[in-house]
């Protein structure tokens, strides 16, 4: 961990993304190990998370595992926050289709990214977090060159099938993963701007 510690403590300091709705702003700020990991691992094992997110378990291996993601080059990992408050509202992994097993599943184009997101616990609930949390992640995406955002919900996870098809993702198929069976969704660049 000690090879990783002055790069975390950069990261800690850069805002990647704001993002101002009605009432409230997101900041968007890169997955730091050291301040981010200690809260995820809390949310990734609580019962609503342990299904669909499958992250659940010990500490360490939560902690290797995005060690490992963030220093493979295959994709990367996005905090949420409001303004000047320290904890975050949840995280988003974005990653390379053409590089996962989707990828096999479909025509991937170039500049394609996949998206999972992960809310966190509502201490106090916010209507329209969740949707707009997204709307924040894919803008943020989008905007560093991004075409195309690639969903991959699990079929039985009616909230997460519900939420990309609010924010503009069109279904295309079902398709048969090593780790679930999920419902294909691809949202267009031109198709998510028409909607803000």
């Amino acid at each position: 961990m000690r090879s990783i510690l002055p790069f975390d403590e950069l990261k800690r300091t850069i805002l990647l993304h704001v993002q101002q709705f009605s009432s409230y702003a997101l900041e968007v700020r890169p997955l730091s190990l050291t301040r981010d990991i200690p809260v995820l691992h809390k949310w990734v094992n609580m019962e609503y998370a342990k299904t669909f997110w499958q992250m659940d378990g010990s500490y360490k291996r939560l902690f290797n595992h995005y060690e490992q993601f963030l220093a493979s080059g295959l994709g990367d990992s996005l905090m949420f926050f409001y303004p000047g408050n320290p904890m975050p509202v949840a995280q988003m992994d974005f990653y390379n289709p053409k590089l996962e097993e989707v990828g096999n599943m479909y025509e991937v184009h170039e500049d394609d990214v996949g998206v999972h997101l992960l809310m966190g616990p509502p201490t106090n609930p916010v209507k329209g977090l969740t949707t707009n949390v997204m709307r924040c992640g894919i803008s943020y995406l989008f905007e560093s060159g991004a075409k195309r955002i690639i969903g991959e919900p699990d079929k039985n996870n009616i909230n997460a099938n519900e939420l990309v098809k609010r924010v503009g993702f069109q279904f295309i198929k079902s398709v048969e993963l090593s780790y679930k069976t999920a419902n294909l969704y691809i949202l267009e660049k031109t198709e998510f701007l028409k909607r803000l």
